[in-house]
């Protein structure tokens, strides 16, 4: 694993140990995280052979930039973009993929709007679009008329933490981490709020490969919400997998194996495709 520092973007590249690249990864993480709660499923894809380029957002994790705050979504497709561009500079080119959970799938969704054509296909884990019932509605009303006078106010992440996984010590280690950011800024949620409606319109126009990954039990992030964009989607090759009982990270769940299993299934299945 080397790690880099790209615009003040913390971003690690990760080659397969045991055979040459069949292809590359570009992993985005969620909200109020950083790209290293996501090694299960990096080791996953390497054990595969794919290559994993992974980073942190703007003011998440180990990159620069104020704790969670943009000024607009586009600051986040722009961080994308960013690492996209470094690949093509820096690395060999492969067959590349991208993958996106939850906030990440969004700014991954939107980012292919517009580079598409330099991609294969993408996993969507648990993309953000319909919040659940976990999210306090609330905090979000309050948010929305706040955020007209304080825009970089500070507040408590409106989520339930015990939403994410049915295992305590993987909630635990959430709320533990000194890299995960448990507050979040006024315009952060209301950049987020004005994109999400905005994605079934975007992936009406993606005609990549999709394969939608999503927990039965997400109270987080609604899976009406999956079997929405992926009725919206162009693609001709789309798929959704159902973890049963699975929570908004299964990759942190009893059912990770399971999880991680409908990837490596998919990815193989991609990958044969190739010329």
């Amino acid at each position: 694993m080397a790690f880099y520092e790209v615009n003040q973007l913390a971003l690690w590249a990760t080659e397969p140990s045991s055979a040459p690249s069949k292809g590359r990864v570009l992993l985005i993480h969620g909200m109020s995280e950083h790209s290293a709660r996501h090694l299960e499923t990096e080791k996953a894809l390497l054990d595969l052979n794919f290559s994993v380029v992974r980073f942190d957002l703007r003011g998440a994790g180990q990159s620069g930039g104020r704790r969670q705050w943009v000024r607009s979504f586009d600051d986040y497709i722009e961080d994308v973009s960013t690492v996209y561009r470094w690949i093509c500079r820096e690395r060999e080119p492969k067959p590349l993929y991208l993958f996106g959970h939850s906030l990440g799938g969004a700014i991954g969704l939107s980012f292919l709007e517009y580079y598409q054509k330099a991609f294969q296909g993408c996993i969507l884990s648990a993309p953000a679009y319909l919040l659940g019932g976990a999210i306090n509605p609330l905090v979000v009303a309050i948010g929305r008329q706040l955020v007209k006078v304080a825009p970089t106010l500070r507040i408590p992440a409106t989520s339930n933490k015990s939403a994410i996984s049915k295992d305590p010590s993987a909630v635990q280690a959430f709320l533990e981490d000194p890299l995960c950011c448990h507050t979040t800024t006024l315009n952060l949620g209301k950049a987020v709020l004005e994109q999400l409606p905005k994605l079934p319109n975007i992936i009406s126009k993606i005609e990549l490969p999709l394969l939608f990954v999503h927990g039965s039990n997400d109270q987080i992030v609604r899976l009406e919400g999956s079997y929405e964009l992926l009725k919206q989607a162009r693609s001709k090759n789309k798929s959704l997998s159902i973890i049963p009982g699975g929570y908004h990270e299964p990759h942190h769940d009893i059912e990770k194996e399971e999880y991680l299993n409908s990837m490596r299934l998919w990815l193989m299945r991609q990958s044969s495709f190739e010329v």
